[in-house]
């Protein structure tokens, strides 16, 4: 408090405790006094005393309201930080915990990895659930689905109700293109069957493909012949948990025989998983087989949805299985768990 209001205040306290003389209060006493009249002189003065305290209280109010600091405006996150919290995420952080799924090093090594590989090759990936961000990567980024396409028509049979059951484990598992042309004929073929098959991609996210219905190629299965963007295909099976045709077929995707176990099969007992290979589709490269695959592997204890493809410059399926694992097993290595949830988001 400022001496002027200190001494105002000694005052103030003199006069309530009679401690001390009416220091330069003689010319208002004498006003009073005249005011009242001789005979009531004690009265004037105790009336002029009172309304010197009054007075002097009402100036040591006024200062000590003169000193206080303004209260600066605050906004609702300051004000939250002064009582001891914050309402803001740390920067750089999302609801997940982790930034982004594959870092700027870790671009820079695939970038390397893709470098080192004889053809073009393409990954995506997702955390697992409907809406969750997709991240891709690579030179080879859309291509014909083949054999991956089979799931779609599989969940499309359980949904209808109309699947064998012997057809399903032997379309998913083995890849058996006899039992799932048996799934889209029981689904009617033709525009009929991919309607069906299209209802199961909207369902688990991707809302771009469409199923083809008809044969474009002699010798191949017209649902097989679709064209499939990685980072739709990492999308819909990021969302295949979220629904209980996706979650059967997930099952028989994680009974795949050995023989088709490479790329995402090669990183873990536990990965679900369903190939496709066939003639390349990639401009420039039409010689040759496209290997490609779609799944959902385990990283530090977390589920991720992938879609990974290769077109190798040898044309071979050998070559281009043995790519398929270099990239799994790369996003093995290099995928930030931490930005991962812990299980699907439906």
């Amino acid at each position: 408090m400022p001496a002027r209001a200190l001494t105002l205040l000694a005052i103030l306290v003199c006069l309530l405790t009679s401690a001390c003389g009416e220091s330069g209060g003689e010319t208002a006493s004498t006003a009073v006094a005249d005011a009242v009249g001789d005979g009531n002189i004690a009265e004037s003065r105790a009336i002029e005393q009172e309304a010197k305290v009054e007075a002097l209280r009402e100036q040591v109010a006024r200062l000590k309201q003169e000193q206080k600091p303004a209260r600066a405006e605050q906004t609702p996150e300051e004000e939250q930080a002064s009582r001891g919290g914050s309402n803001r995420p740390p920067a750089g952080a999302d609801s997940a915990g982790g930034g982004t799924i594959l870092s700027a090093d870790a671009q820079q090594s695939f970038e390397q990895l893709a470098g080192a590989l004889s053809g073009p090759v393409g990954l995506a990936v997702s955390g697992v659930g409907i809406g969750q961000p997709v991240e891709q990567l690579g030179s080879l980024q859309s291509a014909v689905a083949w054999s991956t396409s089979k799931v779609p028509v599989a969940m499309a049979a359980i949904a209808a109700g109309v699947a064998d059951s012997g057809d399903l484990s032997a379309a998913i598992a083995a890849s058996d293109n006899a039992a799932a042309t048996n799934l889209w004929n029981a689904l009617g073929g033709g525009t009929r069957a991919a309607t069906a098959a299209d209802a199961q991609l909207r369902a688990s996210g991707d809302t771009s493909t469409t199923i083809q219905p008809e044969t474009l190629r002699s010798g191949f299965t017209p649902f097989g012949q679709t064209d499939w963007s990685l980072a739709a295909q990492a999308q819909f099976t990021a969302g295949m948990a979220c629904s209980a045709p996706g979650q059967q077929v997930l099952g028989l995707m994680g009974e795949t025989i050995s023989a088709q176990r490479w790329g995402l099969g090669s990183i873990g007992s536990s990965s679900q998983l369903k190939g496709g290979w066939g003639p390349g589709s990639v401009p420039g490269q039409d010689g040759g087989y496209l290997d490609r695959q779609m799944g959902v592997v385990t990283v530090d204890g977390k589920p991720l949805a992938v879609a990974i493809a290769a077109q190798p410059a040898d044309g071979s399926h050998e070559t281009g299985t043995s790519e398929l694992t270099q990239l799994a097993n790369w996003v093995a290595e290099h995928v930030n768990a931490a930005s991962l949830p812990a299980s699907a988001s439906c």
